[in-house]
């Protein structure tokens, strides 16, 4: 509901609500309160403002208070019963019940809302850590060709210095990718997006035609497409890092196919000193990633002068992929929203109708044992027809005529059942051991 009029008019009809369904007689009843619990439920439903609800249940309620007092005064109990069984029951529980609804409609609107925007960001993450690798790549060949162009040139001239900045500053270019990504990296992404189409072969010549020594050996039948992108993923990482850690060196690629996991091993000698690890690189971290999101996973060895990675790669499945992580969602139990109003009402009715109970047996007149009863009986044969012990006073809102002379008057509510709450009452006096007068009496109109 969106319509400006329509949260003030439920707001007035759950406060008519709480004020009509208490002060509405027994045949009222069986067509308002299914009708006060619809309305009670839409006004928790669609209003807003919990507050404004509230208020609303407040003017009701204050007003069915102010009416029950000044029009038909009834009994404290009477009155408490009147507003359990009315406001409680046909209003507060239902309001109540359609508040925790849209609470649960809001919280699920939000939550999508919520995967959506993750789904987002982990989309702007994975683009950028392919675009990460690929550069990365790039700039490590870009690398290599300045280090073969200064082997090539005198030292000392301005050239050797020129292709030895050149060098440097590739090699700050991929320390700055390396903290771009940290920053973009999700380590529970599922594995970064798949690149370009490209056979494993396009990607080892065009390494080599920036200067890389590759030997590749293929061993079994050729792959299904399924591999290609794991293929291309593993491949570019191990041929980046040997550009950036053995420029000079050749590099061996074996891919073994024979078996199940298939094997990828690159591995190359490491020349000079043992490069350290570069602050914020996630090359292979990804790459890990990547391959047991799939089923598979990676190996690194490394013995004094020789680097060896090794991916074992699980046959993939035809419509392999892993699903987008959702972050934890605290949610509220309809079960609990609905059962602790429910479970409060119940206790308070049952502790209610426990003392109706002992009420209605010490005060309360059967209309058929009144009529049993007759003038000139004794307080011995009253005794067999009437059990409750009575009332030394009546109501203040009934008509009491006067009492005959020298007697002694005992009240008792006249009442059919346990629910039944109205306010007439019988009327015994007694003179000596007679009963004298027995009426009816009503309430003052």
């Amino acid at each position: 509901m969106t319509t400006s009029w329509k949260q003030p008019a439920l707001l007035v009809a759950l406060a008519l609500c709480a004020y009509l369904v208490p002060i509405s007689t027994n045949g009222a009843w069986i067509l308002l309160a299914p009708v006060a619990a619809i309305c009670s439920y839409l006004a928790g439903r669609h209003v807003a403002s919990l507050a404004h609800g509230l208020l609303a249940f407040g003017a009701g309620l204050v007003t069915a208070t102010v009416t029950l007092i000044l029009s038909a005064p009834v009994s404290l109990l009477t009155f408490a019963l009147n507003i359990l069984t009315g406001v409680v029951l046909f209003a507060l529980l239902p309001w109540w019940i359609g508040r925790g609804r849209r609470t649960s409609f809001i919280f699920r609107a939000q939550e999508r809302q919520h995967v959506v925007v993750q789904a987002a960001l982990r989309e702007r993450a994975r683009i950028a850590e392919a675009m990460h690798d690929q550069l990365g790549h790039d700039l490590a060949l870009l690398a290599l060709q300045a280090g073969g162009l200064q082997i090539s040139l005198d030292k000392g001239t301005a050239v050797h210095e020129q292709a030895s900045k050149i060098r440097s500053q590739a090699d700050e270019a991929i320390d700055h990718l390396h903290q771009i990504i940290g920053v973009l990296h999700d380590a529970g992404e599922r594995a970064p997006l798949e690149p370009a189409a490209m056979a494993l072969e396009q990607l080892v010549e065009q390494t080599r035609s920036k200067g890389m020594d590759i030997k590749f050996t293929q061993l079994g039948s050729p792959l299904t497409a399924g591999y290609g992108s794991l293929l291309h993923q593993v491949a570019q990482e191990a041929l980046t890092n040997a550009a950036k850690y053995a420029p000079h060196a050749s590099v061996d690629m074996v891919l073994d196919s024979r078996s199940d996991p298939t094997i990828l091993r690159i591995s190359n000698p490491l020349t000079g000193q043992v490069p350290t690890a570069r602050t914020g690189a996630t090359g292979l971290a990804s790459l890990r990633t990547a391959l047991e999101a799939h089923g598979s996973s990676l190996r690194i060895n490394q013995s004094g002068k020789h680097f060896e990675l090794v991916a074992l790669m699980a046959q993939p499945k035809q419509g392999d992929s892993v699903p987008a992580q959702q972050l934890p969602v605290k949610r509220r139990s309809r079960l609990a929203i609905i059962l602790l109003p429910v479970l409060a009402v119940v206790v308070i009715a049952g502790g209610l109708l426990l003392l109706q109970d002992a009420t209605y047996r010490s005060t309360a007149l059967h209309p058929t044992d009144f009529h049993d009863l007759s003038i000139g009986m004794t307080r011995a044969e009253v005794n067999q027809i009437v059990h409750a012990k009575g009332l030394d006073d009546p109501l203040p809102v009934l008509d009491i005529p006067a009492p005959p002379a020298e007697s002694q008057c005992r009240y008792y509510a006249a009442r059919t059942g346990l629910l039944d709450l109205g306010s007439e009452m019988f009327w015994l006096c007694f003179t000596g051991d007679s009963l004298v007068s027995a009426d009816h009496l009503y309430p003052r109109r």
